[in-house]
């Protein structure tokens, strides 16, 4: 591993259980233009045997008692060794050159925490919710925009009456003072770093980043999109999931909502309106994947 300056070294902190991507994850860190002083993988204790054998210097699995993503994450916070902190999902590819972009940029402010743009990586195109471009018809694009900030409207990177996070456009790259940061890829400073299990709720840490993000601008920390570094993450649906399946977790999203605008204030009414429209567009939108999949199946047969 090359020799980085004491500011640029970096402790990434994973949490994850153990799934097939965590491998991918690992190795876009390790190609990159700045490689990780060390990337701890928080795992709960009886999954460990899924990452003991991940072939790289860097990397050191961190066994946990609990199993949370927040509340795993918390733990390797605390056991980060360098200044900088990389918090990554374990389905996200980092560019080649993401991580030192990342670094450039918080360096340049004191208090801020920052997070690079985000690419589907089945498209390669720019993929952010809840941005204009997000629903091809206008009327209902409007009237979503509405229901989660009422008059006001799309603010970029803002978080609505509704207690939902809007997305930020895909230009200009950099953008400051945002309401919240996506929690997949985000580098802190040390000194900055939640650490402690902040998310109450069960399962799924649904709006978990909402969460953070609200922790972390009560400490006067700044959030900072880096347009100039560049992630990859699976977006495309999974088809496999039933109806069944898409209601249980979206039951829990509405809770993890719901507990999020009655911590940081909201308008409830205008939550129950936006669930109603969202869930509305979900289902109609996986019935067209799954008759559109069962076309293409009759089709090859």
């Amino acid at each position: 591993m090359p020799l980085v300056s004491e500011k640029k070294r970096v402790s990434v902190v994973m949490a994850t259980l153990g799934g097939v991507t965590v491998a991918r994850a690992i190795a876009a860190l390790n190609c990159g233009t700045l490689i990780p002083e060390e990337i701890l993988i928080c795992i709960p204790g009886e999954f460990k045997c899924r990452v003991e054998k991940l072939p790289y210097p860097n990397v050191r699995v961190v066994a946990t008692l609990c199993r949370g993503q927040v509340a795993q994450r918390a733990i390797g916070f605390q056991q980060a060794s360098y200044d900088l902190v990389l918090q990554l999902d374990d389905d996200i590819e980092v560019r080649h050159d993401c991580l030192e972009k990342l670094v450039d940029c918080i360096l340049e402010v004191d208090n801020i925490a920052v997070a690079p743009k985000m690419l589907d990586a089945s498209t390669g195109r720019y993929h952010a919710s809840l941005t204009p471009t997000f629903h091809t018809n206008p009327l209902f694009r409007q009237l979503m925009f509405w229901i989660v900030n009422g008059p006001e409207g799309y603010m970029p990177g803002k978080i609505g009456r509704a207690g939902i996070g809007m997305g930020l456009p895909e230009q200009p790259d950099d953008w400051f003072d945002i309401g919240w940061l996506p929690g997949g890829c985000v580098l802190h400073r040390k000194k900055n770093l939640v650490l402690f299990n902040y998310y109450s709720l069960k399962g799924k840490a649904f709006s978990e980043d909402l969460f953070h993000s609200a922790l972390l601008r009560r400490k006067g920390i700044r959030l900072v999109r880096c347009g100039r570094a560049i992630c990859d993450v699976d977006f495309s649906p999974d088809i496999a999931s039933g109806i069944l399946d898409i209601l249980k977790g979206y039951r829990a999203y509405a809770i993890a909502l719901r507990q999020f605008i009655k911590e940081n204030g909201g308008v409830p009414v205008f939550l129950y309106l936006y669930l109603i429209f969202n869930l509305s567009s979900i289902v109609i939108r996986k019935l067209s994947i799954l008759i559109r999949h069962r076309i293409d199946v009759v089709r090859k047969a």
